[in-house]
């Protein structure tokens, strides 16, 4: 059974007219009326009811015609699977674990604008990854980096915590405080050796490896937690702000979020094209 004498049958049901039919696959009406009538020799059916005012599918027709089209789409489904496969470019991704899922949904986003085919593979850190998403102090020296968002560390605080209610903050407020500690943050050794200094005691009430983690634990009462965060998002109504600058005794601190592509790799056709375009895209996030 011919798939091309099947698409002709069902442009014949849905315009109901052979002359509509060959005008919608471009092709000679005869070779629409041949096709059908080869199909109903083949099948010993009468499909189609034909009138001087047009045609219409008899029952046995109405049923071969849903069996049709189930038939083309899965043709299609399977031809644009196999297409795909071959054409579709791939791109290796790495993600560090301190960037936030929200950039990755938007670098994600902005990939797809680059290319819609375009295939993604999130990956380990690994010296065969395409490109990075990482922050400013990961970066190595063999890489280019485009920086895409900046990031001011902030202590946040549960809603319901006694220092969500506090005006200003000190350092001293801290001591005594149950602390959700981000192991996986490259300024951990930084911030244990100030509270240190400062002779601050904070009791570690649950130690996580990704950002989401540390921000549901703080938005579910259990501690507060110095995490870096971007300014335009809102989260008031899951826990307490305060920029690290506005606390008395500590300083502002900031980083840059973006795409590090190690130099070797700009020789691929497709990394340059990424490079080229990404900053364009992310210019709105």
């Amino acid at each position: 059974m011919d798939l091309k004498a099947l698409g002709y049958f069902v442009a014949v049901v849905e315009t109901g007219s052979f002359t509509a039919a060959a005008e919608r696959c471009y092709v000679a009406q005869p070779s629409i009326s041949h096709a059908v009538s080869k199909l109903e020799s083949e099948l010993q059916l009468t499909l189609l009811m034909r009138e001087k005012r047009g045609v219409t599918a008899t029952p046995e027709g109405i049923e071969f015609y849903r069996e049709a089209k189930g038939l083309l789409s899965h043709a299609q489904t399977v031809r644009t699977h196999f297409i795909n496969k071959v054409e579709s470019p791939l791109l290796t991704v790495a993600v560090s674990q301190s960037v936030a899922f929200a950039y990755l949904n938007e670098l994600l986003k902005a990939l797809k604008g680059i290319n819609p085919a375009l295939q993604v593979k999130l990956i380990q850190q690994s010296e065969s990854v395409d490109i990075r998403l990482t922050v400013d102090r990961l970066v190595l020296s063999e890489d280019l980096f485009i920086p895409l968002w900046q990031d001011h560390y902030c202590l946040i605080i549960p809603l319901q915590s006694p220092l969500a209610y506090k005006e200003c903050l000190a350092v001293a407020d801290l001591n005594g405080q149950a602390f959700i500690e981000r192991t996986y943050c490259d300024r951990n050794s930084e911030w244990a050796e100030f509270l240190k200094l400062h002779q601050i005691d904070v009791t570690v009430a649950a130690a996580v490896d990704n950002e989401e983690w540390a921000l549901s634990l703080v938005e579910a009462g259990v501690g507060v937690s110095v995490v870096p965060l971007h300014q335009a998002q809102d989260y008031s109504n899951r826990f307490v702000v305060r920029e690290l600058g506005d606390i008395d005794g500590l300083e502002s601190i900031r980083r840059s979020v973006g795409v590090a592509i190690p130099y070797r790799n700009l020789s691929n056709r497709q990394v340059l094209d990424v490079k080229d375009k990404i900053a364009e895209f992310c210019q709105s996030f």
